[in-house]
């Protein structure tokens, strides 16, 4: 894997757009609905709007190419009556790869297997290729947390996090009562 952190201007820029009739509930839908547009990334962050009104103020780093789709979307969807594009933004990309552990439990009484999983883990480097951090895929620690949970083992969310990103960084397995941590990718 290469080194190197990467640097980019031109395709991708930020569009900003703030809105004060937009219920909470509806903001995840909005995300997803972007994401499936082609946004890169998208934050919404609340805000005091004018008139003291809650509101959200959305990130959406995109293509250009893209940015027309999205600003109908905002329009219909929300009643923005603009975007602010920012086109001189700088992007640092850092390099990261894909790694799989693999998570066994075993039976108390036999000894042998009772159930088998796998999370991904996300690996981040640093410019001089070093291991920055890690971290495990949230839809995939869910549902392996919650398997686990069905099987009688007692483990919390942020514990099984813990143990699969520490066993990553270390490069080695880990047990914990009866549920090993391999790392196989």
């Amino acid at each position: 894997m290469p080194a190197s952190t990467h640097y980019w201007n031109g395709d991708l820029m930020l569009v900003m757009v703030n809105v004060d009739n937009v219920a909470g509930e509806a903001v995840p839908y909005i995300i997803e609905k972007l994401m499936n547009l082609g946004a890169e990334s998208v934050y919404a962050i609340p805000a005091i709007t004018k008139k003291g009104r809650p509101g959200f103020i959305f990130l959406i780093d995109t293509a250009r190419e893209k940015v027309e789709a999205i600003g109908d979307f905002l329009a219909r969807e929300i009643g923005t009556l603009g975007l602010r594009l920012f086109e001189e933004v700088e992007h640092i990309k850092f390099n990261y790869e894909m790694k799989r552990v693999k998570l066994s439990l075993k039976d108390d009484v036999t000894d042998e297997g009772a159930l088998n999983l796998a999370v991904g883990v996300k690996v981040i480097h640093g410019k001089d290729g070093s291991v920055a951090s890690v971290k495990a895929e949230y839809e995939e620690l869910k549902a392996a947390a919650s398997a686990l949970t069905k099987a009688g083992m007692n483990v919390s969310l942020t514990a099984l996090k813990e143990m699969i990103e520490a066993s990553v960084l270390k490069g080695e397995g880990r047990v914990y009562q009866n549920l090993s941590v391999e790392l196989v990718s």
